[in-house]
């Protein structure tokens, strides 16, 4: 239901090649200092700036939970793109028809016969984007208007069925909270339970019913914009729990509360895009690294960020010797986290690098952190560029930062199967065991392995994933997401803008996926979860179960559904304290 993340635009150059020379790769890699490789960073993102010569036509984003992220995935676990970038989403549709300009190439040059499935995919791929497809000299055209409007683009209706209750993770001080032996807090809900990478829509016990469109505009090729409104009835309003109880007077105000009936601008934004420079500005969803089941540094667990936010819209190759990294992408961003009490009006800001040396291995790096807000001392330039940079990292007292270094590997010996990585840490650790000689404290991590093609006709993979937010305690028992400064912790809306397991937690993730027919799919995933491992005497302890079904009904209808079931004992870290939670989620949409 949901998830859940060239530059020369001539049609006469179609595809990124890679140089065969990955000694590059080898010299950033070098040292085992976080200020090594962002010291890279540094300098690739302002070449990235000004390193295209030709402009790139500006397009919306492709929302995060859109069926085409999955099947480039399947195209390129048969040797079809090799320039792609998992690691900073939403792609634009530029970039979407960028890699399906790609993949139709390498087809058509190598005369290759493809299963029915990847062959489904490209057709649709040149029926959806075929505006996008024409700067490559493919499909019809007829001629660039000047201002393109799309009063209704797309409308979804769905239908919520939730039986539980959600998850807390709370924490107000050494001894209070669920992490007492920890001096940061955090205030933050899991607000529906079992509805993962769902961009902070929440649904409330019972019946829930929801109703969101987009509607999109376009000026010459230099500005767009995009709105999704979205309407939410539900059967039970809730009113939260009281801060003032949790915290013993230490905080104010309600957690996990929400109205009957809601209308709110879930996204909205404009952009303007100058050569391929791109700047947004409004109310967006991102989503970085390696994950599926989620990211630890930005994920779409929490609801979109208003925020301003500058990236190369298309992947670009580097000029001079720094082409050798092959094609990069850059995001950098400032936003205003929404329901943020302690203190009141910080800022969230971040960026993140991607770069492929190689066609089956891509590197990154990408941090975030929050810092102002009332009776906090105001950030300077430099300290804010020392930050963004990593150079800031280890000072917990002035900003609340995160960061991870990721890779990806496919392996094209093993029918295209992919490994991925993410490893980081928080701020507020220290340097007593040797996982945390890489510059970073409280480490954690996460890695994967994808497997595209299990059958030769590529209608079944599998993937599984794990995750760790859990560390070992030292003389700083800080946590993932949590601060003693910033203490609402690394949050947006009262929800983790990182991984959705929250601190002091490790998940095991599973999930096969089989397409029946090339337009119906279904899945079974499975869950198992553990809170509370190193900073409270008792463990959250979950199994939960999952099965979905999807089917394209023509080009413009499709339907799904959902049905999770999720067995949690010791639920909240309370001793004894057992549940179950239900989650039937069903929808339908229509494409205009």
């Amino acid at each position: 239901m949901g998830h859940r993340c060239s530059v020369n635009l001539n049609s006469d150059v179609s595809i990124m090649t890679f140089p065969t020379n990955g000694s590059w790769t080898d010299k950033l890699c070098a040292g085992n200092k976080i200020a090594r490789t962002v010291f890279a960073a540094v300098f690739l993102i302002a070449a990235g700036m000004v390193s295209v010569a030709h402009s790139v036509p500006v397009s919306n984003n492709v929302p995060l939970d859109h069926w085409s992220y999955g099947a480039l995935d399947k195209v390129a676990g048969f040797g079809l793109i090799r320039s792609d970038l998992h690691g900073i989403r939403p792609y634009t549709r530029m970039e979407v028809a960028r890699l399906v300009h790609e993949a139709l190439a390498v087809r058509e040059e190598k005369s290759l016969k493809l299963p029915p499935l990847i062959e489904h995919f490209l057709e649709r791929f040149q029926r959806e984007f075929r505006e996008e497809l024409t700067v490559y000299g493919r499909g019809d055209s007829d001629g660039a208007a000047i201002m393109t409007i799309k009063p209704i683009e797309e409308a979804q209706a769905r239908y919520a069925f939730v039986d539980g209750k959600p998850r807390d993770f709370v924490n107000f001080g050494k001894r209070n909270g669920q992490y007492p032996w920890s001096p940061s807090g955090i205030v933050a809900s899991e607000k529906t339970p079992l509805l993962y990478g769902n961009e902070g829509i929440v649904y409330g016990e019972g019946s829930n019913f929801s109703l969101q469109f987009s509607s999109s505009a376009k000026l010459w090729d230099l500005f767009s914009g995009y709105v999704e409104p979205i309407l939410i009835v539900r059967q039970n309003e809730d009113p939260g729990r009281s801060l003032d109880g949790l915290s013993g007077g230490r905080e104010h105000g309600s957690l996990g509360a929400f109205d009957r009936v809601g209308f709110d601008l879930h996204k909205g934004y404009v952009k303007f895009s100058p050569w391929n420079v791109e700047i947004e500005f409004g109310r967006d969803s991102m989503c970085w690294g390696q994950g599926y089941a989620g990211s630890l540094i930005m994920g779409n667990n929490a609801g979109p960020l208003d925020m301003l936010k500058i990236t190369n819209p298309t992947n670009t190759l580097l000029p001079w010797v720094f082409r050798y990294l092959g094609p990069f992408k850059y995001t950098v961003f400032v936003a205003r986290p929404d329901d943020y009490l302690n203190p009141l009006n910080p800022l969230l800001s971040g960026g993140s690098v991607n770069f492929k040396p190689l066609p089956w291995l891509e590197l990154g790096f990408e941090t975030a952190f929050l810092m102002n807000g009332e009776d906090r001392p105001s950030t300077s330039l430099s300290n804010y560029l020392k930050a963004l940079f990593g150079f800031g990292f280890g000072q917990p007292n002035e900003i609340d930062q995160v960061g991870s270094f990721e890779a990806r590997l496919r392996l094209p010996f093993l029918w295209n199967a992919e490994l991925y990585l993410e490893y980081g840490g928080e701020d507020s650790g220290g340097e007593e065991f040797f996982e945390e000689w890489f510059g970073f404290g409280d480490v954690g991590y996460l890695t994967g392995i994808y497997l595209p093609r299990i059958t030769p006709d590529g209608k079944t993979d599998f993937r599984f994933e794990f995750a760790r937010t859990a560390h070992r305690v030292d003389s700083t028992p800080g946590f993932w997401y949590g601060h003693t400064s910033y203490r609402w912790g690394y949050t947006n809306d009262q929800m983790i803008v990182g991984h959705r397991i929250g601190p002091d937690a490790i998940d095991y993730f599973a999930r096969v996926t089989r397409y029946l027919r090339n337009d119906l799919r279904v899945g079974v995933d499975f869950e198992h979860m553990v809170r509370g491992v190193s900073l409270n005497v008792v463990e959250e302890e979950s199994n939960g179960f999952g099965a979905d079904v999807a089917w394209d009904i023509d080009s413009r209808w499709s339907v799904a559904a959902r049905y999770a079931f999720q067995d949690i004992s010791n639920f909240n870290l309370v001793r004894g304290d057992d549940q179950a939670n239900h989650l039937l989620v069903t929808g339908v949409k229509f494409s205009f």
